[in-house]
């Protein structure tokens, strides 16, 4: 559960949606899906508001196979899962690439390159350990580039 010393950090939740909707159409070519429900801008800025800070430190509770979208396992269809607290992401990032927000390496490198410039635009930091969000590892691998390169530099 979110601590109120991470709420505290975040932007009021009554004018965030107004902030990511500035933002998105300041910087939505930049974006890698240009989608509201992707980049937290709409009606989706409150579903995004709690983990928009750089200081989040992004956990997962599912320990079964179910990765995103509505392609549920058992366990989650039926509700007999329980909750296994795992700081920062469970599966490489790549491992949630869908039809619908298909993580291709030119992807990988726009939506980094998104996160960062929301985090320095709206909070005027990035994180701090970029090993939770597994950005490094997946530009690595994906697009053999570094958080450097594309301007996520700390």
């Amino acid at each position: 559960h979110a601590k109120c010393s991470h709420i505290r950090k975040l932007q009021q939740p009554s004018v965030f949606e107004r902030i990511m909707d500035d933002f998105c159409k300041t910087h939505g070519s930049t974006s890698a899906w240009s989608q509201d429900w992707a980049d937290g801008s709409g009606r989706y800025a409150a579903e995004h508001w709690v983990h928009s800070h750089p200081d989040t430190e992004p956990c997962d509770l599912y320990g079964g196979h179910y990765v995103a979208a509505y392609n549920l396992d058992e366990p989650a269809k039926d509700g007999t899962w329980l909750p296994q607290l795992q700081v920062g992401i469970r599966w490489p990032l790549e491992m949630y690439s869908h039809e619908h927000w298909p993580l291709t390496p030119t992807k990988m490198v726009e939506w980094a390159r998104w996160r960062c410039l929301e985090w320095h635009t709206i909070y005027e930091k990035l994180p701090t350990d970029f090993n939770k969000w597994r950005f490094e590892e997946a530009l690595l691998k994906m697009a053999n580039v570094s958080l450097d390169a594309v301007g996520c530099s700390i």
